[in-house]
């Protein structure tokens, strides 16, 4: 079932920062809402429509415990759209957007003891960018390789409504010195979430609450598929790069998946055995929450953030395999379910350094 989610009030997505009134006074909020904010909205949506069924919550006959995220996306206007790759970089001196080159280097500088062979590179004066995303067209053309790209900037459909608010007494009603905050709330327009998901079933359209202080929303269901093309590889091809376009959540050695050495950087997955060469990550992000039934915080983890981008080397296998094992696939070794670490294909050139 894939449904478009609607605001109807401002929103507020809280990062994984500890935020307690007394101690500090700013909650910065994000957009988009992490993948785990989605799925319980989800499940959410689901036992407010079958009321009885709430004592089930978390027991092993929970009957959302099945549900999985396999695609969350934005829609500025009438586009779908994707969070541009952080191997992307904007020309300080034209409107263009752009893919870093990978070129090898020698006598590399590094604080990781078993350094990449390959840099990311650019000719250009050039400036990250952030916050901005391609539409499902351009995205396909990031994958197959090309070099310039159109954008969208959140900021024009995303608009900041702080909210500041101080706590009162229970008992006398009256404010508590020290306890003044601020919350970072946003209001949108036209934007909307969608989501696609499997093994829930909720109404075709309804309302359902979304992040802190349960704003309202409303969602229909879309009777419209979803889906980017992988890159096109041929038979001698041998490179190729995954984009995470959700969070990542690993066990070990913090950005490298379990699967990949982190001595000789090489791993196996699905018969391939692969190469990681270099990589585009961003800092990590830390993934949190609250368990409203066990009332109490639950386990946090630092993640791999959104549009960080891996890049392999086949060493053994068929390209065609690839795409199988990972494209719009979740490559996160927690709570994947729930959509974290999808991650799409893409394939790239490496140029030599003279």
């Amino acid at each position: 079932m894939i449904i478009e989610i609607e605001p109807l009030d401002t929103l507020f997505f809280k990062d994984g920062k500890p935020f307690s009134m007394g101690e500090e006074t700013w909650a910065e909020g994000i957009f988009p809402p992490y993948p785990s904010t989605i799925y319980g909205a989800l499940r959410s949506a689901y036992f407010a429509n079958n009321i009885n069924e709430l004592n089930k919550a978390k027991e092993k006959d929970d009957p959302t415990k099945d549900l999985k995220i396999k695609g969350i996306y934005l829609k500025l206007d009438d586009d779908i759209c994707f969070p541009v790759p952080l191997d992307c970089v904007k020309d300080k001196d034209k409107d263009i957007t752009y893919t870093l080159k990978l070129k090898t280097k020698n006598n590399i500088i590094s604080s990781y003891p078993k350094y990449l062979n390959f840099l990311l590179t650019a000719n250009e004066k050039v400036e990250n960018v952030s916050q901005v995303f391609f539409s499902d067209i351009d995205f396909e053309k990031y994958l197959n390789g090309f070099d310039e790209f159109f954008y969208s900037e959140l900021k024009n459909y995303l608009f900041n409504e702080p909210k500041i608010g101080i706590t009162r007494s229970k008992d006398t009603l009256s404010t508590e010195e020290g306890k003044i905050y601020r919350v970072d709330m946003y209001r949108t327009k036209n934007l909307k979430l969608v989501v696609d998901f499997e093994n829930l079933e909720i109404p075709q359209f309804g309302f359902l609450k979304l992040g802190g202080e349960s704003k309202s929303a409303r969602y229909k269901n879309i009777n419209k598929e979803i889906s980017v093309e992988p890159a096109k590889f041929n038979k001698y091809d041998k490179c190729f790069k995954l984009v995470l376009t959700t969070p990542a959540i690993f066990k070990e050695n913090g950005w490298i998946p379990t699967w990949i050495d982190k001595d000789t950087l090489e791993g196996v997955i699905g018969g391939l055995k692969v190469k990681l060469i270099s990589a585009s990550i961003g800092k990590p992000i830390v993934i949190g929450g609250f368990d409203i039934k066990e009332k109490k915080p639950k386990p946090s983890y630092k993640a791999v953030p959104t549009g960080s981008v891996y890049y392999f080397k086949l060493l053994e296998g068929n390209v065609n395999d690839i795409v199988n094992i990972f494209h719009e696939n979740s490559i996160s070794e927690i709570y994947s379910e729930q959509g974290f670490g999808i991650c799409y294909v893409g394939k790239f050139n490496i140029e030599v350094e003279e």
